[in-house]
């Protein structure tokens, strides 16, 4: 995939359904960090550049490398998205705990890194995901790019209108629990 933007579509999807066990900071940060190595051999010009990270095992490094920098990286970020939003409202909807749960950084890190080497290992042939027990690449090809970017994308869409509504229930229940007890 044209690195990250297309990878955060699942990401976005599962976060409104399993929140708090789940970052999509985290997601991301695994995102940028697996797409390092193919940029680094790209800007060396070489031609086969999804290499030891984009298989299982690479993955799976990757995603310890993530979870070991994800409370400093991910917390910061989040300090700063949280730091954007200066109108009441839209702290209400869109600020966010700079904490991270243990649980949903290991979740994240390991979804980021497996759900990236899944999704590229339909499009590049210069991976092999089951490497070193295997050079094949059962993926490869598997739906049409247009098939993987759409399903990417629809489920980014999808995951920002299920976040919409979650956080719609979310804000009425509070605003319901609120006024209950201003009446009590």
């Amino acid at each position: 995939m044209p690195f990250t933007p297309f990878h955060v579509g699942p990401g976005l999807l599962i976060k409104p359904f399993i929140g708090r066990y789940f970052s999509l900071t985290v997601f991301i940060l695994a995102q940028i960090i697996m797409d390092t190595e193919p940029l680094y051999y790209m800007l060396r010009g070489e031609t086969f550049v999804h290499r030891f990270f984009h298989t299982y095992v690479g993955a799976t490094v990757v995603a310890g490398l993530t979870i070991v920098l994800a409370k400093p990286l991910g917390q910061q970020a989040l300090r700063y998205w949280n730091q954007c939003f200066v109108l009441e409202n839209e702290r209400r909807w869109f600020g966010v705990p700079i904490h991270i749960p243990w649980p949903a950084i290991v979740i994240g890190a390991l979804f980021g890194t497996y759900s990236h080497v899944f999704l590229d290992s339909f499009m590049h042939a210069d991976m092999h995901p089951l490497a070193p027990f295997s050079d094949d690449n059962p993926w490869l090809h598997g739906v049409t790019l247009g098939q993987l970017y759409g399903a990417c994308a629809v489920s980014g869409l999808l995951g920002l209108l299920a976040f919409f509504v979650v956080r719609h229930r979310q804000l009425s229940k509070a605003r319901r629990k609120m006024t209950r007890k201003r009446f009590d």
